[in-house]
């Protein structure tokens, strides 16, 4: 289980270890960290690069199983601490032709994949996707749930156009969900 506690005027701050597979960009990490701790108050520090096993490359489909990523972030993070992985490939779920990235509460990883976020945009734009679906997927770490709101960062996305349409901020009911796990939104990345 996460060990929450608050992170602004608390005495401690939550922790995201940041791990990279592939090529990722510095901008795209000086943009994922700034905003963990901007909007979320995470402390976050670059833990490294991370070597992906085959057996969680799915030959067939030309795709990491992102389930079989999170159990390995899950044993390669440290303590209390989030683990993030942003990887510079495409992966999947069974049922799902791919994901942007996936959360396990649980375990207290997330991870986000890069290659569809690249996908019909400009620089700008792709580093605004990474950030949005780093906020996604950190929100369920903190347990949030898929919310309706069509501009909430935790709206689900079934392709790269849904993760444009967010605001990468919360709507007020997910900010309330924040507070009551101990996180303070601050007032500008609430819509």
């Amino acid at each position: 289980m996460l060990h929450r506690e608050p992170t602004r005027g608390g005495a401690a701050s939550r922790v995201v270890e940041v791990y990279t597979f592939g090529y990722v960009e510095r901008d795209v990490l000086e943009s994922v960290a700034g905003s963990a701790s901007r909007v979320l108050g995470f402390e976050v520090r670059r833990a490294g690069t991370l070597s992906l096993p085959a057996e969680a490359f799915d030959r067939a489909r030309g795709q990491y199983v992102a389930e079989e990523i999170a159990r390995l972030l899950a044993h390669t993070k440290s303590g209390h601490s989030v683990g993030l992985l942003l990887a510079d490939a495409d992966a999947y779920v069974p049922g799902l032709n791919f994901v942007f990235g996936l959360a396990d509460p649980e375990l207290g990883v997330a991870s986000v994949y890069l290659a569809r976020l690249r996908l019909w945009t400009d620089r700008g734009n792709y580093v605004a996707r990474v950030v949005k679906e780093v906020l996604h997927e950190l929100g369920h770490v903190l347990g949030l749930r898929h919310c309706r709101s069509r501009g909430c960062v935790m709206n689900f996305s079934n392709n790269v156009f849904d993760v444009d349409r967010k605001l990468g901020a919360f709507c007020a009911s997910c900010a309330r969900a924040l507070r009551r796990a101990g996180v303070e939104v601050p007032r500008e990345y609430i819509i």
